[in-house]
This record gives structure tokens, C-alpha cells and sequence, in this order.
């Protein structure tokens, strides 16, 4: 299978490890594009190698993409909490990147970038942006089927991006990712 390419454009990392565990955290924006971390690499029980996810997002103010690059990614298991400690990781190498906390795995990078830098870097790929509709689910293999680059919780893509647009009835992104992930397997 080709390489593929996840873009999540996600909330700001506010969470931290102590709330994570709490029953009355309020994860409710941040849990849904954590979770799609493990739903992306996480098919069929089998890891996915071939998938490379940047995770956009903002930390104090700065614009941050934290990469998981699955070819050489490790510690990453099929939960949410797995997803959510290598986001600390990440976190904690933003705050400080030569303390042990903030040491990072094999695989996870953080890059001071915004989603533009990728999508510049992916200008000649065929980019799809999933994005929620009132309408019914309007999934085509035949858009997909010759696209590498799949970007999530994006109302618009820089207008110089060619892309298509694919219309999923309201669903999370955690859901989108999943749909996206069923019909990439089938097609």
C-alpha cells in the first residue's frame, strides 16, 4: 500500500496527565482528535505502517504539528490513552525538550509549524478535506482511490491547495477517521 498521509487540524493542548484520569475532565473538544490518533494507525488490529498523521495544533500561543511518523512510531497501543501520553510527551518537549519527560520517542516529532507549512509541503498531492454535512454520507471510492492526503476538523484549505471535498453526515473526527480508514481498506 502507498504512503498516506493524515493532517488533524486539533484544539490546543491544554490537557494534562493528572486531568486525563479525572472523571469530571473536561476533554470533550481535545478527546475526539486524540482518539483518532490510535483510530488512524489502528486497522483491522494490525498496525499501519505506511501512514505518516500530522497533529496541528497550538500550545501557549504557538502554533505547533507534532508528527507520527508510523514507519519507525513506537509506543503507540489501539487506546485513547496511549494516543493522549504521547501527546504529553509531545507537550513536554515543547516546555522542555532536555528533560526526561519531554524526551521523545522514535517516531513523534514537534515541529514549530502551522497546518499551512504541511499542506504547502503536500501541494502537489491530491488532497481530500473531510469535512461534516447535513447531508447524507456522499463517500465516493473513485475520489479517494487516487488521493494520499486526508485532512481533518478543516473548514477550508489554503485556496492555492487543490483538493477535493468529501461530505460525511455529522460525525466526530474520531468517526471520520474510521469511515475514511473502512473505505481506504475496501478500495
Amino acid at each position: 500500500m502507498s504512503q498516506l498521509f493524515f493532517v488533524l487540524n486539533a484544539p490546543s493542548l491544554s490537557f494534562t496527565k493528572a486531568n486525563l484520569y479525572e472523571k469530571e475532565a473536561n476533554l470533550n473538544e481535545s478527546a475526539p482528535f486524540i482518539k483518532s490518533i490510535a483510530d488512524s494507525f489502528f486497522l483491522s488490529n494490525e498496525f499501519r505502517k505506511n501512514l505518516f498523521l500530522y497533529y496541528c495544533t497550538s500550545f501557549q500561543g504557538n502554533s505547533y504539528t507534532i508528527t507520527f511518523d508510523g514507519s519507525s512510531l513506537r509506543y503507540l497501543g489501539p487506546s485513547f490513552f496511549s494516543a493522549a501520553h504521547l501527546l504529553l510527551r509531545a507537550k513536554n518537549h515543547i516546555v522542555n525538550p532536555s528533560s526526561r519527560n519531554g524526551k521523545l520517542t522514535p517516531g513523534l516529532s514537534v515541529l514549530e509549524q502551522n497546518s499551512n507549512w504541511v499542506f504547502e509541503k503536500h501541494k502537489d498531492d491530491k488532497i481530500v478535506l473531510v469535512v461534516s454535512s447535513e447531508d447524507n454520507i456522499v463517500f465516493s471510492k473513485e475520489k479517494i482511490k487516487h488521493c494520499n492526503v486526508f485532512a481533518y476538523g478543516f473548514e477550508k484549505l489554503p485556496l492555492s491547495i487543490k483538493s477535493e471535498t468529501l461530505h460525511l453526515k455529522q460525525l466526530e473526527i474520531d468517526e471520520q477517521v474510521i469511515v475514511t480508514n473502512y473505505h481506504l481498506e475496501s478500495a
